[in-house]
C-alpha cells in the first residue's frame, strides 16, 4: 500500500511539473516579445484559450 502511495505521488508530482511546462510555453507563444513573434495571430490565439481554460478548471477544482 505504502509503495502504491509513493508511486501515485510520483506520478502526480510529474504531471503537474508537465503541465507548468506546458503552460510557460503556451505564455511564451503569447507574448509577441518572446516565441509570439514566430506564430500567426491564430497560434497565438489558441495557446491564450488553453491558458484561459486551464485557469477556469482549476479555479473549479479548488473550489469543490
Amino acid at each position: 500500500m505504502r509503495q502504491h502511495i509513493i508511486f501515485l505521488g510520483t506520478q502526480l508530482e510529474a504531471e503537474r511539473k508537465s503541465n507548468q511546462q506546458k503552460a510557460e510555453l503556451l505564455k511564451r507563444l503569447q507574448d509577441r516579445e518572446d516565441l509570439g513573434w514566430a506564430v500567426s495571430d491564430e497560434v497565438r490565439s489558441i495557446a491564450y484559450r488553453l491558458l484561459i481554460d486551464d485557469a477556469f478548471r482549476s479555479r473549479e477544482i479548488s473550489n469543490a
